[in-house]
């Protein structure tokens, strides 16, 4: 069965708030279990977060529904036209923050203003998308298309490298996630991106080759099978030698850029492999993530009835494994009701996306689909072991002020491109 859009852009209007109530709901409640004692046949427990986590997000929501509503109302020339100064502002706090901010357990990524405190890099999220979206569409009638894409690559890598001195990988991953899809969007071949990203794929498998399997097979092979695509793909010889110079050089480096990182990233990274080598130490959430949603089963153990959260076992429950709080409670049943929710955003932004007249509308549209996408993805393979621990919020779910404001913009912006689908 075809899934069918309202093709009027004045109907429709109400999916994305609806989706957005739901999720708003979805976050209170689970919030509230959080802050909860245990119930049920346990004695009663301190659940370790306290109740103002809760009605902090209550004013967050408040919050997030009165910027969602006005950005959805605001001129569309007026957000192209501002972009700039907004993204060179951003771009501002993110290199301050590096210098300024407080030191937070080994990384300076939040201002603290009291009572409240900014994280930068969840701003320039936006103003990636939206540069992107400005950039891109100015260029989009032109058949040579390098120049505004090797643009594009600078600008998203400036705030992509400030993330990383924070040092925050699964934001970085956000950022170079919104490119490929922008460029992709922008009419770059899918072919030619893969083989863009064939260097990253080379690092990857040499680094399972010599840090997990101890064998240089698997990199061996990977290379192969390049070898054997390659041969197929309509490139000229240079570029293919090029293409396989860059990862086979990518692949020998890997070990250099590896010592590079923080002792916390490499464990996190090698207890994705083998979580039992550490399971009291960065193995510990993932773990406990697990279990928390392997127990909840098909219906869920019952709301305020989580051994894993009220017993305090499973860490950060209220912000980066609050999902895990869901499929314990509401089991698997409830954990595709919230993904539904975002599903309905997704498509929703897709159809938006594919019917937007101007270009700079287009691309900001996809932008943000890419945003929840990626965000939604990463977090939910996180919280079930498909992924190393990266520290990425689920949007609207997890507890802040800057994850709250910075979906309701999403929204916001998303909502204003599909009520202007057909302006051209």
């Amino acid at each position: 069965m075809k899934l069918a859009w309202p093709r009027n852009p004045g109907e429709g209007g109400w999916v994305i708030p609806a989706a957005y109530a739901g999720l708003c709901l979805f976050s209170l409640a689970t919030l509230w279990s959080v802050t909860e004692g245990i119930h049920g046949p346990y004695e009663i427990m301190d659940p370790g977060v306290p109740k103002s986590i809760f009605w902090r997000q209550v004013v967050w929501v408040v919050i997030g529904w009165s910027v969602l509503l006005t950005v959805r109302n605001l001129p569309l020339p007026w957000i192209e036209q501002g972009t700039p100064v907004f993204y060179l502002l951003c771009v501002l706090l993110l290199a301050i923050v590096l210098v300024a901010a407080p030191v937070v357990q080994g990384a300076r990524r939040w201002f603290d203003l009291g009572p409240m405190r900014l994280q930068p890099s969840e701003p320039a999220k936006i103003a990636v998308i939206l540069i992107l979206a400005r950039l891109l569409a100015a260029f989009h009638a032109q058949e040579k298309r390098l120049v505004p894409v090797l643009l594009s690559l600078l600008l998203t890598g400036l705030p992509l490298l400030l993330v990383m001195r924070e040092p925050d990988l699964g934001t970085s991953l956000v950022f170079a996630a919104i490119w490929i899809v922008a460029v992709f969007w922008y009419g770059l071949s899918w072919v030619l991106l893969l083989s863009l990203a064939s260097p990253l794929l080379s690092a990857v498998f040499s680094f399972y080759a010599e840090t997990v399997a101890g064998s240089p097979w698997p990199w061996g092979l990977y290379l192969l099978v390049l070898l054997a695509a390659l041969t197929r793909a309509r490139f000229r010889l240079l570029e293919n030698l090029g293409l396989m110079a860059a990862n086979i050089v990518t692949g020998l480096v890997t070990s250099f850029f590896w010592e590079g990182l923080h002792t916390y990233q490499q464990e996190r990274i090698l207890t994705f492999f083998d979580p039992a080598r550490d399971q009291f130490g960065s193995g510990y959430q993932a773990i406990q993530s697990k279990v928390a949603i392997g127990s909840g089963g098909l219906f869920g153990t019952s709301y305020l009835q989580g051994t894993q959260k009220g017993l305090a076992f499973l860490p950060e429950r209220h912000t980066d494994f609050i999902f895990s709080v869901v499929g314990e409670e509401l089991g698997f049943i409830g954990a595709m009701l919230l993904v539904g929710l975002y599903l309905v955003i997704i498509l929703r932004g897709l159809q938006i996306a594919l019917e937007a007249r101007r270009p700079f509308s287009s691309l900001l549209a996809v932008g943000v689909v890419t945003y929840f996408t990626f965000h939604v993805a990463v977090n939910i393979c996180i919280t079930t072991g498909l992924m190393p621990v990266t520290g990425l919020p689920l949007p609207v779910m997890s507890y802040g002020g800057s994850n709250m404001l910075t979906s309701a913009i999403m929204l916001g912006l998303l909502t204003n491109v599909g009520s202007r689908s057909f302006e051209t």
